[in-house]
This record gives structure tokens, C-alpha cells and sequence, in this order.
């Protein structure tokens, strides 16, 4: 059966809804923009559709993927424009792509993310400062963050090596915006709201909001960073 790719922005209101909502969301807009989508066999079947990592309440994003099992094939575009007929504000698909129905999911594809976080700092600081603090943040081995297992336990995890890349973009009106790249991959995925927090807690920084985008989805092509698309 056809397999599409797409590619959507959350923006908005949107980025207060969860993940599973966003699903339903969508198995409703195919229905109504007249597209179908294929069911899986069994007592309880459900629409054929499956994401990348799931978007933590709250972020925006510039780069979500779904791949759709639609079982009738119509041009990509043409899929585009219908599906964006029928979606709320806040949501729209902007990229599709046939795959083959054997390709690898976006689970085993995806193995980094991209994000814009924007903090508003409540007091005053240097650029160099900022430049400083995040440097130093960087420049540690470990960078440990205590979690629950899954059977109960408390144990430290060393995100650090999780963190590819950390970099101030600007500072303007007590704004400093950082641009990142972790890992998101099935096996080693960081929320970025945990980078924040541990940046935050570990530094002289201090801020009264904060605002995250995700910018994108890669994976490593010929030593490339490529998107799923």
C-alpha cells in the first residue's frame, strides 16, 4: 500500500495539545478531507499512522513526520492541499514524499533533533556572560540527570554525551537564544526541557520564561546531517 511521508509544523495553540490528541486530530482531518487511510487487522484496529519522537506539551515544532499508509495513492501535493483544508490553525502539513512500504520507520531513521530555546532572563547579563556560562556548561564530562525506571528506581543518567552541540545565536531585550543539537533516537532520546533545566540549575543563568521550537529531525548520512525527507 502507498506510504507517504509528510512533514508538519505545531505551532500556536496546537502546542498545547499531547501527542495522542495529535493523532486523533489527524485520523479525524483524513476523514473529513475525504483521504484514506488504512487500518490494521485485529480486534482493535487502528489507522495506520506513525510519528518520530513525540513532542513534549508546550514546544513548538517546524519539523514533525508522520508516515501514512493511504490506500489510495494521489499526488503529494494534491494531498497537501487537502489535508490543510481541513486542519485547525496552528497545524499544517508543508512536505510529502512517497517511501517505500519497507523503509525503515522514523523511530529507526531519526537519531537527532534541532531546537530553538529562547530564555527571558530576569536580570541583567553580559553577551560574554551567557557566552561563559554555556561554555562551561559544554565543556563538563558529565552532566547528570536522576530519573525513574521503569521498575521504580531512582538512577543517574549522564546526558552530556547526549548534547552534540550547544551555541548562543543573540541576546537582545534580556531574550538569549540558543540553538542545539541532541540526540533523539529510539535508543538515547533527550528532552530538551531536561538540557534547559540542567543548564539553568548548573549555571549563573536565571530566567522567568522559556520558550522551546524544535526546529528539525536528522539522521547521519555519509557523515551528513540529513532530514527524514
Amino acid at each position: 500500500m502507498p506510504l507517504i511521508r509528510c512533514k508538519f509544523i505545531k505551532q500556536k495553540d496546537m502546542i498545547y495539545i499531547s501527542h495522542l490528541d495529535v493523532l486523533r486530530l489527524l485520523d479525524r482531518a483524513f476523514r473529513i478531507a475525504g483521504i484514506k487511510i488504512n487500518f490494521s487487522q485485529g480486534f482493535n484496529p487502528h489507522p495506520k499512522i506513525s510519528f518520530g519522537q513525540a513532542l513534549s506539551l508546550g514546544v513548538a515544532s517546524l519539523g514533525e513526520y508522520v508516515d501514512i499508509d493511504i490506500a489510495e495513492k494521489i499526488k503529494e501535493d494534491v494531498f497537501i492541499q487537502k489535508i490543510n483544508s481541513v486542519l485547525p490553525d496552528g497545524l499544517k502539513f508543508v512536505q510529502a514524499k512517497y517511501i517505500d512500504e519497507n523503509a525503515p520507520s522514523l523511530m529507526k531513521t531519526i537519531t537527532c533533533a534541532s531546537y530553538i530555546i529562547e530564555l527571558k532572563l530576569n536580570k541583567k547579563y553580559t553577551l560574554d556572560d551567557i557566552k561563559s556560562s554555556v561554555d562551561e556548561f559544554m565543556n563538563k564530562d558529565e552532566i547528570i540527570f536522576t530519573k525513574e525506571n521503569k521498575k521504580g528506581k531512582l538512577v543517574d543518567l549522564n546526558i552530556r554525551p547526549m548534547i552534540y552541540k550547544l551555541n548562543v545565536i543573540s541576546y537582545e531585550d534580556d531574550i538569549v537564544k540558543l540553538d542545539t543539537l541532541v540526540s533523539s533516537s529510539s535508543e538515547n532520546n533527550l528532552k530538551v526541557n531536561i538540557l534547559v533545566d540542567k543548564l539553568l540549575e548548573t549555571s549563573e543563568i536565571e530566567a522567568d520564561n522559556i520558550f522551546i521550537t524544535r526546529k528539525d529531525f536528522y539522521t547521519f548520512k555519509n557523515g551528513k546531517l540529513v532530514t527524514p525527507i
